[in-house]
């Protein structure tokens, strides 16, 4: 197994990295470029590649632990917006426990697993690449260049158009509206909100997209 943390700034991530204690190659794609490689677009995700380098399973959502916010009771002293965040987010498909054994199947079973997809399946179930989502990969990476050569307010525009251009991509999202929405110093902002620069947040993007059910890739398993 092999992770990868997508964030420019590496040091962001080295603190998760360092608490999790990790046996196994734990790696920082600075410039997203996984991203635009394997389809990634959006954290946790994975792809499946088997002993040949051959790719056996796409990219998909690969949460292995529920996560705890599903279990949040939504009281009416909550603030309106936190209630709108947590009532979407637990509307998102919730396969943590499915997806985790099908993993173990495939490691036991290797070929022979019911989870390991053929190239027809595995090219079926890819994401499409339409010419917005290829423009999209690359004004943010250049984006990501002029941030960090010029300043962050050069990278913005480019980095907006790039949003447009591939709404359902998160990792170009949040990536760059933490960088907006956190204070120096500080744990990256969740909630991101950043409509002085970029006309909205998370959650308002979330609901633009049809809500949490579409929040990312479910794995069909």
């Amino acid at each position: 197994m092999v992770t990868v943390a997508l964030d420019l700034d590496p040091e962001k991530a080295r603190t998760w990295i360092d608490a999790a204690n990790q046996t196994h190659p734990s790696l920082v794609d600075s410039h997203h470029v996984i991203d635009a490689r394997l389809g990634i677009s959006n954290v946790p995700m994975a792809v499946w590649i088997d002993e040949t380098g051959t790719l056996v399973r796409p990219a998909e959502g690969a949460s292995i632990e529920v996560s705890p916010l599903r279990d949040m009771e939504i009281t009416d002293d909550i603030p309106e917006r936190m209630r709108v965040a947590l009532t979407e987010i637990k509307k998102m498909p919730d396969t943590a426990e499915a997806y985790r054994a099908a993993i173990a199947d495939w490691v036991e079973k290797g070929a022979d697993s019911e989870f390991a997809l053929s190239p027809e399946e595995v090219i079926a179930r890819s994401q499409p690449r339409p010419h917005e989502h290829s423009r999209a990969a690359a004004l943010f990476e250049l984006g990501c260049h002029l941030h960090d050569t010029v300043g962050k307010e050069a990278a913005v525009p480019l980095w907006k158009e790039a949003h447009a251009l591939h709404r359902e991509n998160w990792t170009y999202k949040r990536q760059a509206w933490t960088l907006e929405s956190t204070p120096e110093g500080e744990e990256s902002d969740m909630s991101q909100e950043v409509g002085d620069v970029y006309g909205t947040s998370w959650l308002d993007d979330v609901l633009a997209l049809g809500g949490g059910a579409n929040y990312t890739v479910t794995p069909d398993l």
